[in-house]
């Protein structure tokens, strides 16, 4: 990475006191622009177990010290937080970040339409027997006529932060209370029944959102990192953001899958073409020496 920074200028912030003296990232948000308009060779390149930026560069340009190219061709800075991390630094930044693999994956972000899942086909009958709702995850499928023969799941991503909101009036047992964003469960039979993030609560009341399952009064909530404890007596709905009728088009999305998925976008980087690299490095001195 160190390569990447020595060829950006150096800026002087602060006041006389203080000053710093920092690497001028602006000068490639200028650079970039220019270099997009004229250098539009590049080569797909998914990352495997164990790349880097200096094994790739080794690779494909046959030197290491230009892995400066490769962070610059797909805009990255941050070589901790904008590359593809292989399975072993991704489970040590889950579980530093959320304690646990468990705690992410059973912790839920938000709600995602989820036609990526969902390859079905209705016939036009079918849809026009749906609610109004309903009818707006379908896009129609026409012949070269212009009829419509079949309906299939609209690829629309729709993204909701919470299915519904409760507020439950509750009893707790033992001096543990409840923390604000913590994993929250009800059982029944030993198994988990229901499930939801907790959000503001005194010892008496509480708020829960992103609920899987039913809350239900009589059962004890608890929690899943405070190890509280509290038996629900009155269970109020005040919020819905998911319709009963269009739940079947919406996937709980944990955080865990969340940053699965953002970490698996980070695979297919693009690689410029090895002819270009002389007048590139040439271009990019020059602009940012100006």
């Amino acid at each position: 990475m160190d390569n990447y920074f020595k060829h950006f200028p150096l800026v002087q912030y602060g006041n006389s006191v203080a000053n710093t003296v920092a690497v001028n990232l602006f000068a490639k948000i200028a650079f970039q622009k220019n270099f997009q308009l004229n250098y539009e060779v590049f080569h797909p390149y998914t990352i495997k177990e164990g790349d880097r930026p200096d094994t790739i560069a080794y690779l494909y340009y046959g030197d290491s010290g230009y892995d400066w190219l490769v962070y610059f061709s797909n805009n990255i800075v941050d070589p901790y937080y904008d590359w593809y991390m292989d399975t072993e630094t991704f489970k040590r930044y889950i579980t530093s970040k959320y304690g646990s693999i468990t705690e992410a994956t059973r912790k839920i972000k938000y709600y995602r339409s989820n036609y990526i899942e969902d390859d079905s086909m209705i016939e036009p009958s079918a849809y026009a027997s749906l609610s109004t709702n309903r009818k707006r995850f379908w896009k129609p499928l026409t012949r070269s006529n212009g009829q419509i023969f079949k309906y299939e799941r609209k690829k629309e991503d729709v993204i909701f932060n919470t299915n519904k909101v409760q507020e439950l009036v509750m009893t707790y047992s033992g001096n543990n209370t409840f923390t604000t964003g913590e994993y929250v469960f009800q059982q029944s039979g030993g198994m988990t029944v229901s499930s939801a993030i907790m959000g503001l609560s005194n010892t008496t009341h509480s708020t829960i959102s992103n609920i899987t399952g039913t809350i239900t009064a009589g059962l004890s909530l608890k929690g899943g990192t405070s190890g509280a404890n509290a038996m629900v007596s009155i269970v109020n709905t005040l919020t819905t953001s998911i319709p009963t009728d269009i739940q079947q088009y919406f996937t709980a999305v944990s955080y865990f899958d969340y940053e699965d998925e953002a970490n698996e976008n980070k695979k297919n980087i693009r690689l410029i073409d090895v002819a270009y690299i002389q007048s590139l490095e040439s271009e990019f001195k020059r602009l940012l020496a100006s």
